[in-house]
């Protein structure tokens, strides 16, 4: 559970809805009841199948009660992967902090609007400190720094691996012709066309891809519960990817099955028939 306290155009600039209730407003003094916003995770946990507007509770070593004014929607607070934090904003016209955290809404490129901000704020008070600004998609970019390291990490990690399979299936491919040019040279002396032997080649390296393919992606399901903290906007078993990557390896061991295929249709059958 985290704690923020806020200006009554808190939700109205950070596009936060109220789901349930109202938002703060100026009637929300130091002598009014005191209130708070709570967002959905709140109040499914501590209220469920209820309505929170209008329940009361108090913090730890306080002797007095807030009352729930509104509901908000679950919003991401920590990073892009938060999931089921409980979150309680609190009026800062009753919960006054001389350090604050300004927000401002733009109409165009937030950045262009630092240097115009800085200067209105010295021009109220030369001598407030004004530090560490920096936009929204600033904040984002680097509460997403570690997952982009070990993304990158892993997208590498997976091109290796693909390059190595693919030089792989390409030696068992070439060993395999290699091994059966005798009986290649027999079809072709029996009257095989060469798109014949392509195709036979061919269908014996991707049989092998398809099986490796279909264990993948089995060990791919189980597995992707261990990589979901990684992930934001997108599931852990999202088809799409798996059907593109499925696609992708297909192409690639196509290639590298198609040189040694092609060299496959070269064999002479005489030659073939001579070998022993």
């Amino acid at each position: 559970m985290q704690l923020n306290t806020v200006g009554s155009k808190y939700f109205e600039t950070m596009a936060i809805p109220i789901i349930h209730g109202r938002d703060f407003s100026d009637t929300d003094t130091e002598t009014s009841p005191q209130v708070v916003v709570i967002n959905e995770v709140m109040a499914n946990r501590f209220w469920p199948g209820q309505d929170a507007v209008g329940k009361r509770f108090k913090f730890f070593g306080e002797n007095f009660y807030r009352e729930v004014a509104g509901v908000s929607k679950n919003t991401k607070v920590n990073s892009l992967t938060d999931a089921g934090l409980a979150y309680i904003y609190v009026p800062l016209s009753q919960n006054y902090s001389a350090a604050a955290t300004l927000h401002v809404q733009t109409a165009g490129d937030p950045a262009s609007m630092i240097p115009a901000m800085r200067d209105l704020i010295k021009s109220m008070d030369a001598n407030m400190p004004v530090q560490n600004i920096r936009t929204l998609r600033d904040s984002v970019t680097r509460s997403l720094a570690g997952q982009q390291q070990q993304s990158q990490l892993m997208t590498f990690l997976g091109f290796l691996a693909l390059l190595l399979a693919s030089v792989g299936l390409y030696g068992v491919m070439a060993y395999s012709v290699s091994q059966r040019t005798r009986e290649i040279g027999i079809r072709l002396a029996l009257g095989a066309q060469k798109r014949d032997v392509l195709k036979l080649v061919l269908g014996q390296g991707l049989l092998l891809v398809s099986i490796g393919i279909g264990l993948g992606l089995l060990v791919a399901v189980v597995l992707s519960q261990t990589i979901k903290t990684l992930l934001f906007g997108i599931s852990a078993a999202d088809p799409l990817t798996y059907v593109g990557t499925s696609v992708v390896l297909a192409l690639v061991a196509l290639l590298a099955s198609y040189i040694p295929a092609r060299r496959a249709t070269t064999v002479d059958a005489l030659t073939a028939l001579r070998t022993d």
